[in-house]
């Protein structure tokens, strides 16, 4: 396996943790998450800000896109 394929399962793995994590804190299930995140973009922003993240204790990662969902739900993003 190269680097860029183990980078590509590390992204993949923090998205499904991101996606687990929230759902489980907001008790929704991981297809609601999935799909609210696809439509703000949210995995993308994860996959996006990898390099950071990873450095970060996993619940960084779900607090991190709490954050993002909150600005959306609020209305200061788009």
């Amino acid at each position: 396996m190269t680097n860029m394929d183990q980078t590509e399962k590390d992204k993949n793995l923090l998205v499904v943790t991101a996606v687990e994590g929230f759902a489980e804190r907001h008790h929704l299930s991981e297809e609601e998450v999935y799909e609210k995140f696809s439509k703000h973009r949210i995995i993308d922003l994860v996959r996006a800000e990898f390099d950071t993240l990873h450095t970060q204790p996993l619940e960084e990662t779900v607090r991190f896109v709490e954050d993002v969902m909150s600005r959306y739900e609020a209305g200061e993003t788009e």
